[in-house]
């Protein structure tokens, strides 16, 4: 028991009161509802007196009279208390549930003055002390879950410690709270009447005890004040008068089933019409089966208001409570997309189009615009271009944006500027400017022929995402002006301009969403780019991407495969390649996929299994062509392919994609960087590069965001130049242009870096100095000699002349021995 905020202060109390009735006569009242402990106290009290036991209206001076459940007690009865309760020879005391109806029991109560103790709920604390001082000490946030699910009725917490027992091992103590407080409120329950029941289940809803509500609710319309006041006194409510969680089940296994489905008919419609429903009550109230059209309509306006997390969920209620499900399809449709279950999105939004000469214009619209979100999240643009040329022009309204957007990236440049035409007709609102400035951004990369002019479409997508605010959360769109703003930049090789976008952009995105994780996935891709493959590696394998965003995939996949190939290890190439099967088959490019597809190129050219790209390699072709070959978005793809050649060894494969590059050089910088990287690379493919040549192109290529290319050329330059010195310069400008941070599966300089930075990796055994270990890494992992001075800018007779040095070492009499050992150390693991 307890009266103030704190437990112990409440105990402190009641403690002072029996007190205070032992030491002083006169009249004192223990107000309480059922199982707050009232027959406590007076026990309490009868313990060290000898209560008398006779008539009140006999009882000697100086006697003890002790009265419990004066509410319970006849009107003759409570004549004789209030008549008592005036003397001062004798101590009264008197128990009783609170009344506010009944003027008999409240003007007894307060003619006790000060001498009351009113019996509140223990909270946490409260349940802590007593657990300690009954059964055994628990922990904070166990007091705080059985005060919740007892309502802090005494009764009801005791009953949840016995259940506790004192086994602290035992594995399920709650389940044993459970079930003993649900057997503590069927005690309490037993004694309540039909109506008074009927008020505690209106209570589970919102429709808190009162005699206006009671009187829409109870049969017996005479004794509604009455019936609200054993409701309030019950023992299963809480402070606000609400029912008890716990109480719920028991309440409605004494109503029964059938009782049970009138009464929440009733209550739905005195809750709806009085307004006293909350969003959690009514959704309750659904899905036990009440079917309502006020409850339906409120379930609507909540749903319409609500967070998109929690707004499917309402809709879903408001359907079972009755509402039109056609009539909500395009809403559940997009909240579903914006929530990442792009079935359920499917489905809503294919009513929608089955229906569409009889449905809304906006809905319909609505159903178009997710279905072409959701086509392009898994991996079919051109699906997305087909949706909204179905819808028409005249019926795109604002989506005329992305149907343009949709079109240009399927390569159907004639629809693009159909759609485009429809964004300049569009009332000039600030979302419209926006949306005009993102299609003009990227027709305007596309057909880019100067510096300028892609300069100019930079600037458009800059200020479309300057102008996209107060985006609502379940806004689903093919894409974002921050994801395709990225993209440009990344194709620009100005990856600086990409860490600003996503700078502006994540924190205004939903953590979880499909377009923060696509924002994040074009983040870590500029990261690999510039050489931080431990930030790349440390974000994509903190995602979590279903397997249906085949788009994201598509880049996870993409940075996998891209890591892999940097690290140098095969093994780990191999499975990168493997586990991107799948998104290959399912996948058809666009021309905002090239970049992965490009990933996926260089790798399937390494393992030798080109045929298994070749058809998107193919299908990029025919877009770019489509879309007139545009530098800006053309330039990555032949870079890849220019670097697909280098490993397979085809200097001719490589010259169509050079001289692509050089036709883009006038207009574009970073196409002329590539360029001159590809003349570059085919001078060492050739044996006969040119140091200064091979210099400056690899410099041009960090320059633009690519030091990890720059090393590369570097070092391929250095194995295949005579001349000593060259080789030992072309090194050392490879070793500066990469510095070490990968920290991939493999790696040795990132195992050194981890060592380094750490202090707390062990070295293994051995005394390996730095440079060998290194060695000794790739040489388990099977890496040739060519391989390893590659990746550590060394020569391939240095690392023989290391793995020699190794060997005398570790004394190990041949290289399978020396492999043991060096595994054994540590090394590969």
């Amino acid at each position: 028991m307890a009266s103030t905020r704190s437990g112990l202060v409440g105990v402190e109390r009641a403690d002072r009161f029996v007190r205070d009735v032992l030491d002083s006569t006169g009249f004192h009242v223990v107000v309480g509802v059922n199982g707050s402990g009232r027959s406590a106290v007076l026990d309490a009290v009868a313990a060290s007196v000898d209560a008398y036991q006779g008539t009140i209206a006999d009882a000697p001076s100086a006697s003890t009279v002790l009265v419990d459940d004066a509410h319970l007690l006849p009107e003759q009865r409570l004549d004789e208390i209030a008549a008592a309760a005036t003397r001062s020879d004798i101590t009264l005391v008197v128990a009783t549930a609170p009344r506010s109806f009944d003027s008999r029991i409240e003007k007894l109560i307060a003619s006790a003055g000060s001498n009351r103790l009113t019996l509140v709920p223990l909270d946490k604390a409260a349940v802590a002390a007593r657990a300690a001082a009954t059964v055994r000490p628990v922990s904070v946030s166990l007091a705080g879950a059985i005060a919740k699910s007892t309502g802090g009725i005494l009764a009801a917490v005791d009953a949840a410690l016995g259940g506790l027992g004192t086994d602290r091992s035992d594995p399920a103590p709650l389940r044993a709270v459970a079930e003993c407080v649900a057997e503590q409120h069927r005690r309490m329950l037993i004694e309540t009447t039909d109506d008074t029941r009927a008020l505690l289940l209106a209570a589970r809803f919102g429709v808190t005890p009162d005699p206006a509500s009671a009187a829409q609710i109870v049969t017996r319309a005479g004794e509604v004040e009455s019936i609200v006041d054993m409701a309030c006194s019950s023992g299963v409510l809480d402070t606000t008068g609400t029912l008890i969680p716990s109480a719920e089940a028991p309440l409605t296994e004494m109503i029964g089933e059938g009782r049970c489905r009138v009464l929440l008919s009733s209550i739905a419609d005195v809750a709806t019409r009085s307004r006293l429903l909350d969003a959690s009550a009514a959704r309750a109230l659904a899905e036990r089966g009440v079917v309502h059209a006020g409850l339906a309509d409120f379930l609507v306006q909540q749903a319409d208001s609500a967070p998109v997390d929690s707004a499917g969920a309402l809709y879903d209620a408001a359907v079972d409570a009755g509402f039109d499900s056609a009539v909500l399809a395009a809403r559940r449709s997009e909240v579903a997309a914006a929530t990442g279950d792009l079935d359920a999105a499917g489905r809503f939004a294919d009513v929608v189009l089955d229906s569409a000469a009889q449905c809304d214009s906006a809905d319909l619209r609505t159903a178009v615009r997710v279905s072409a979100a959701i086509a392009a999240q898994r991996g079919m643009v051109s699906r997305s271009a087909q949706l909204f040329g179905w819808l028409g022009d005249d019926r795109l309204g604002p989506d005329a944006v992305w149907a343009a957007l949709a079109a240009v990236a399927a390569g159907d440049r004639s629809a693009a500027d159909r759609s485009a035409t429809a964004v300049s007709a569009l009332a000039p609102t600030s979302s419209t400017a926006s949306g005009t400035l993102l299609v003009n951004g990227v027709i305007g990369s596309i057909d880019s022929r100067s510096a300028a002019a892609s300069s100019a479409a930079a600037n458009s997508l800059m200020r479309a995402m300057t102008l996209t605010s107060n985006v609502s959360d379940r806004s689903c769109t093919p894409d974002t002006p921050a994801a395709i703003a990225a993209l440009h930049a990344v194709h620009c090789g100005d990856l600086a301009r990409v860490d600003s976008v996503l700078a502006r952009a994540l924190p205004e995105l939903s953590p979880g969403s499909e377009a923060h994780t696509r924002s994040t996935l074009i983040g870590a891709w500029a990261s690999m780019l510039r050489g931080d493959t431990a930030e790349a590696g440390s974000t994509i394998e903190a995602l979590r991407i279903p397997v249906s965003h085949v788009r994201n995939q598509l880049f996870l996949h993409g940075i996998r495969v891209g890591l892999a190939r940097r690290s140098g290890d095969a093994g780990s190439l191999i499975t990168a390649w493997t586990q991107a099967q799948n998104v290959v088959a399912e996948y058809s490019t666009d021309l905002f996929s090239l970049l992965p597809l490009g990933e996926l190129l260089l790798a399937a050219t390494r393992l030798g299994q080109v045929d298994r790209v070749e058809h998107l390699v193919a299908q990029a072709t025919d877009l770019l062509a489509a879309l007139g070959d545009p530098p800006v978005w053309a330039s990555a793809l032949h870079w890849y392919q220019v670097q697909a050649a280098i490993v397979a060894q085809t200097p001719d494969a490589l010259v169509p994609h050079a001289k692509a590059l050089a036709a883009a050089a006038p207009t574009h910088p970073y196409s002329a960087a590539l360029a001159a990287a590809g003349r570059a690379w085919l001078s060492v493919l050739q044996g006969r590069p040119d140091a200064t040549d091979v210099e400056n192109s690899a410099r041009t290529l960090t320059a633009f965001g690519l030091p990890w290319d720059g090393a590369r050329l570097a070092s391929e330059a250095a194995l295949t130049v005579t001349d000593t010195a060259t080789a030992t310069s072309l090194l050392h400008i490879a070793r500066s242009l990469r510095q070490p941070s990968s920290h991939q599966t493999g790696s040795p300089q990132s195992r050194s870096n981890r060592r380094e930075s750490s202090g707390t990796m062990p070295q293994p055994t051995g005394s390996l100095s730095e440079r060998e270990a290194e060695v000794a890494e790739l040489l388990v992992l099977g890496v040739t000699y060519r391989e390893a001075g590659s990746r550590l800018y060394i020569s391939p007779k240095t690392v023989e002349h290391h793995v020699a040095r190794i060997r005398r070492r570790l004394g190990a009499e041949s290289r399978s021995e020396l492999i043991s050992m060096l595994r054994a150390m540590g090394y590969g693991a």
